[in-house]
């Protein structure tokens, strides 16, 4: 029963494989920002210390939220959805609305920042199983598909428009997937591809910005002091690691060589310092995570639950797989961070919270379908 319990996924199990996460990404996040965190702030500790303490509040946070059955979330599906567009529009239409980096996606309430679009991936999925369970038995017309996903919509013009196209992506692909395993027709299915791939085709070529970042992602080595730079920098990361990596804390990127690399590329970082076993080791324990959360999705009766768990998991991979994509040059960079490791306090939070529904979700599963007991052995007839 041992071998067995590592292949379904259990609270403890589930809780150590997150712990676990959080706390490599400190141990890697300090290795990749203690020189920038010295040269800007004054401290080595100055991003590791914050990370940290949003770590602490996120996996409180993630135990407060496990002992909410994922029922309620039901009942609160509509609300959810609408404080959503608000905390988004208020990035433009209210003073508290911040920009960096040429990209307004944050609030900012005194020394407190915060971006209201990383609640997309706890709302969207939740709004979306809602919608989905209380139609399943329901013939779907286009009003219907209007006014249910109208709100989705206006989610991903607001993000689209901060400028965020990777986390416009993600919000269309949840609810894309999550329609699609409730048993979407045939026929939009591939309306919805057609035209999903029309916008992408849109929004990577009328922004030059983004037409740059397509151009270095087929050849960076075209513009290797420009758009190029990142994803080439990224690939010596990788090459100077090789099999074993350079040691902890030795690696070279994060002296200034790559930008950024206490986010979106820390990934590199890990492939630098610890090589292709460290890297490999983060990727296998993403995949074993993956693997136990969409075994738990498969095995749930609920088809709220079910549905809600697939929402919810689909995120992460999402986030896991546009990040990884970038780093490795797989796919072009988004600016997502990679889920609990990257630098990142909002992303990490509301990552933390959404992992304290399926850890509910676990446990109502494990009452509801224990683990079954060993069978007694016959007795012999003496």
């Amino acid at each position: 029963m041992k071998s067995h319990s590592l292949l379904r996924p259990t609270p403890t199990l589930f809780t150590s494989i997150i712990v676990l996460l959080v706390l490599f990404g400190l141990l890697m996040l300090f290795s990749s920002s203690g020189v920038l965190g010295l040269h800007r702030h004054g401290s080595e500790f100055y991003f590791v210390y914050l990370q940290g303490i949003s770590a602490i509040f996120g996996i409180t946070g993630m135990i407060c939220v496990s002992a909410i059955p994922y029922q309620y979330y039901r009942k609160f599906a509509i609300p959810l959805l609408l404080l959503q567009i608000a905390l988004i529009a208020a990035i433009d239409f209210t003073s508290f609305g911040h920009s960096a980096q040429g990209a307004a996606r944050w609030l900012k309430f005194g020394h407190v920042r915060f971006q209201p679009s990383e609640l997309v991936k706890v709302t969207i999925p939740i709004y979306v199983a809602s919608i989905l369970t209380s139609n399943r038995e329901e013939a779907w017309n286009w009003k219907k598909w209007v006014a249910y996903f109208l709100p989705v919509l206006v989610i991903c013009f607001l993000i689209f428009r901060q400028p965020d196209l990777g986390t416009t992506f993600i919000v269309i692909s949840i609810s894309f997937l999550m329609l699609f395993v409730a048993g979407l027709r045939v026929s939009i299915v591939i309306s919805l591809l057609i035209a999903g791939a029309g916008f992408i085709a849109y929004a990577l070529t009328y922004s030059e910005y983004r037409a740059r970042r397509l151009f270095a992602f087929m050849n960076p080595w075209a513009d290797p002091h420009g758009s190029g730079f990142q994803v080439i920098q990224s690939f010596l990361s990788f090459h100077s690691g090789k099999i074993f990596g350079s040691g902890l804390g030795n690696g070279n990127s994060k002296l200034f060589y790559l930008p950024e690399v206490h986010t979106d590329f820390i990934f590199a970082l890990i492939g630098e310092e610890l090589g292709f076993v460290g890297a490999g080791a983060v990727v296998l324990v993403f995949g074993y995570l993956f693997y136990l959360l969409f075994r738990l999705c498969a095995r749930l009766e609920d088809s709220f639950g079910s549905l809600l768990c697939f929402g919810l998991t689909l995120s992460l991979v999402l986030q896991v797989l546009i990040n990884l994509g970038g780093v490795t040059g797989l796919l072009p960079v988004k600016g997502l961070p990679l889920p609990f490791l990257s630098w990142g306090r909002s992303a990490l939070i509301i990552n933390l919270f959404s992992m304290g529904i399926l850890l509910n979700i676990i446990k109502q599963s494990e009452i509801i379908s224990p683990a079954p007991c060993p069978k007694p052995k016959a007795k012999t007839k003496k």
